[in-house]
């Protein structure tokens, strides 16, 4: 029987490729204090080096939600990064239990509830 993990490792990451590269996730809103342009630099670094990358994300601020929609059309067919644009509090669980690494930028100290949750995807297993 599959652990929960790599259920829902499958079902977050159905469309990208075999699951032998690392697989960097992020959930966050898409304004101007959680350092949008350290998410873009990481979506390019990992496709870079290889890896996967995962983004779950809304945007209240129209030239921000602009930049990533076009991020988004110009990976919209590629097999190792997903934008998904929206608030999606199942996806955002999925995207927590399937991701290998986890970023959480802010251009100040974020409040921890971000990495709370991550580490209790990471260590809840279903046996």
């Amino acid at each position: 029987m599959k652990s929960r993990v790599v259920r829902q490792k499958g079902e977050i990451l159905q469309n990208l490729a075999e699951f032998q590269f690392s697989c960097v996730g992020c959930i966050t809103r898409l304004v101007p204090q959680k350092g949008v342009h350290l998410i873009k630099h990481t979506i390019y670094r990992t496709l870079e080096m290889g890896g996967q990358f995962e983004l779950l994300g809304s945007c209240p601020v129209p030239h921000i939600q602009r930049e990533f929609e076009d991020i988004a059309n110009q990976f919209q067919n590629h097999e190792h990064i997903r934008l998904i644009l929206k608030y999606d509090e199942s996806l955002s669980h999925a995207n927590y239990a399937a991701s290998d690494m986890f970023i959480i930028p802010s251009i100040f100290e974020p409040c921890g509830l971000t990495q709370v949750s991550h580490l209790l995807h990471m260590l809840i297993h279903e046996f």
